[in-house]
């Protein structure tokens, strides 16, 4: 094929795409905004921008994050780059954004901070969930377990109904942080409550003097799991502290 046919093949690609989407240009007006076709673009031509302007400023600043906490940074496997750069491509919350950053800018810098479940987790994360999740993190610091709540921090049942009547409602993200498996429900029998039946082999539960028995109440509490520990982890800064000498020694996220 002469440059000249290759050139008239490319024009009526882009024709063709064009006519493609012109039935629903009207909807991706909507979704888009303005701007898209201010400037004359498909659909396609649109999210490929988007991408492409969201993976060069998480670029930039994964670099400026490595300057800042002075990370050196490596090569990275594509197996855990093209992930981090397809995900993060589509973020447009700054918080999120940030935590991407950081994620990246760890695995460069050290392979075995970063598992590549990571990813598909940040993935899910809305920014109210991560926000909800390093401030779990946070309450953590200085105690002997990692036991948390929704609320974080302790609270009146007045308090929590006027929250919740604002619109406030980190139940609903600490259920999706279980979910991801960041948080893990411990359960312990307390003897002194309510009575609980085991069923028999048969499936059928036992009743007066057959099969096994307990009077106990089903008590329940949250932890954050090792899993969470070091997923936030990844997605902040190392810490650094010096030593006797001078030297600066990197401690990945500890608090």
């Amino acid at each position: 094929m002469t440059p000249d046919e290759m050139e008239l093949a490319k024009e009526g690609l882009k024709e063709s795409v064009k006519q493609t989407f012109a039935s629903v240009q009207d909807i991706v007006t909507r979704l888009t905004g303005s701007a898209a076709t201010q400037v004359g673009l498909t659909l396609e031509d649109f999210f490929r921008v988007v991408r492409f302007k969201n993976a060069v400023r998480l670029l930039e600043d994964v670099k400026e994050f490595a300057a800042k906490h002075d990370l050196k940074l490596n090569a990275v496997a594509p197996s855990l780059l093209f992930p981090i750069l397809d995900a993060a491509s589509l973020q447009d919350d700054d918080y999120l954004h940030q935590q991407w950053v950081a994620l990246l800018a760890n695995v460069a810098a050290s392979p075995d901070s970063v598992h590549p479940s990571f990813i598909e987790v940040l993935r899910q994360l809305t920014p109210k969930e991560a926000k909800l999740l390093n401030e779990l993190y946070d309450s953590c610091a200085g105690k002997r377990d990692r036991k948390v709540q929704p609320w974080v921090g302790s609270i009146t049942w007045a308090e929590r109904q006027r929250r919740t009547a604002a619109g406030e409602n980190p139940e609903e993200q600490f259920q999706n942080l279980i979910r991801l498996g960041l948080i893990e429900t411990e359960y312990q029998l307390d003897d002194r409550k309510i009575k609980v039946k085991f069923p028999t082999r048969s499936g059928v539960f036992a009743t007066g003097g057959r099969g096994a028995k307990i009077d106990a109440k089903l008590d329940s509490d949250d932890y954050l799991t090792d899993f969470a520990m070091r997923f936030v982890k990844a997605c902040r800064a190392p810490k650094t502290i010096d030593d006797v000498g001078g030297t600066k020694v990197r401690l990945w996220g500890q608090v």
